[in-house]
């Protein structure tokens, strides 16, 4: 029997997977937008998630498992180069990641506004990044829960500001190895 791909799924994916709308900021995530970026036929959006909480939903499923690849890459690190790695991640985030990190950032704002996509933000940014706090808790991390905020919030604000207001010639790595440094501390034996 010769394969058969039902139109409706794949319509269904393209305008579930398209950040590229929201990193318009999320006020602009229409179903409208999502049609015209995903090069679906109008009301095809609408049809598969009905309201713009679906229509948000769909998109932050997209973007978390892109984050959560991406988590688990970096836990994959060696110890002594999870700089290296959290430089690579941040470099990915600004460069062929942006589109993805631009709508993640209009999910985030949005969902000062909305406890169920707030809700969602936090169960999907856990499953994430619970391999890279797999790999502090086996680094001999005392707290590692306070060390994977520490490390997630300084790259959050690289990225911000970078995304926001950027250095000509930013370099991620010297302030990466300094946090690195002060979580290993933290975590090296005796």
């Amino acid at each position: 029997m010769p394969f058969h791909l039902d139109p409706r799924a794949v319509q269904r994916e393209r305008a579930g997977q398209t950040p590229d709308a929201a990193a318009q900021g999320a006020r602009q995530l229409t179903h409208r937008a999502v049609d015209a970026h995903a090069g679906l036929p109008a009301g095809t959006t609408s049809n598969h998630f009905r309201t713009r909480h679906a229509l948000l939903s769909g998109v932050l499923t997209h973007v978390a498992a892109h984050e959560h690849d991406r988590g688990e890459l970096l836990a994959a690190s060696r110890p002594d180069d999870l700089a290296g790695a959290l430089v690579g991640f941040v470099r990915y985030q600004l460069g062929e990641g942006r589109v993805e990190t631009l709508a993640c950032y209009a999910l985030h704002l949005e969902a000062a506004w909305d406890d169920h996509l707030r809700h969602q933000l936090a169960a999907s940014g856990a499953h994430a990044f619970a391999p890279l706090l797999a790999w502090l808790t086996a680094a001999g991390s005392p707290d590692p829960p306070a060390d994977l905020r520490l490390l997630l919030d300084h790259l959050d604000g690289l990225v911000f500001h970078q995304l926001t207001m950027p250095v000509p010639d930013f370099d991620p790595e010297p302030s990466l190895r300094r946090v690195v440094a002060m979580v290993s501390r933290v975590t090296e034996p005796g």
